[in-house]
């Protein structure tokens, strides 16, 4: 595996990741393989302030006190419904809010570990400002904004950019013409 890429909540993983393989780099004198990371509108979270449930509106998190669940219908215009319990938030908060401060640590040292950050500037679920964090945070860091893109970068509207940015961040990373 050279390049890993993940999107929104699995930028969580692969900066963990990349982080991970900057220690072993790093602390250990390991050389490594993988030294792409490529994070698709990911978020930059602190635990500390972010709960999962105040993202939905009182009546929802009354519901939830009272029931044990609440449901909520699809944004995506598909009128799936998703029943949501605590189970489900807790599960979101362990799996996602990574602790982005104490994750980026082996990243903001000179490594040869590189991470790319595509974001579209009309976000509306993860604030491009998350992407600006990344780029002062990550001391081998590229930023590219999207500037027309949303969350998901309007399906595949801007997917020959988003590949052509990640080919040549890849090049780069490798030294490859």
């Amino acid at each position: 595996v050279r390049c890993v890429i993940g999107h929104s909540k699995g930028s969580a993983s692969i900066l963990n990741c990349a982080s991970h393989v900057a220690k072993q780099e790093l602390e250990d004198g390991k050389d490594v393989t993988c030294k792409c990371f490529v994070n698709l509108a990911g978020r930059y979270r602190v635990p500390e302030i972010h709960d999962p449930l105040s993202k939905f509106g009182e009546e929802q998190r009354a519901e939830m006190m009272k029931t044990g669940f609440f449901e909520i219908t699809s944004t995506w215009g598909d009128g799936r419904i998703f029943k949501v319990t605590k189970e489900d938030l807790d599960a979101y908060k362990l799996q996602s809010v990574a602790d982005t401060p104490k994750v980026l640590v082996h990243l903001k040292k000179d490594s040869s570990i590189r991470v790319l950050t595509i974001h579209g500037h009309q976000d509306e679920v993860v604030s491009v400002q998350n992407a600006f964090r990344f780029d002062e945070e990550i001391a081998n860091h590229s930023l590219h904004v999207i500037k027309q893109a949303n969350h998901n970068f309007n399906g595949i509207k801007y997917l020959d950019e988003m590949v052509e940015q990640i080919v040549t961040f890849y090049k780069s990373v490798y030294n490859e013409t």
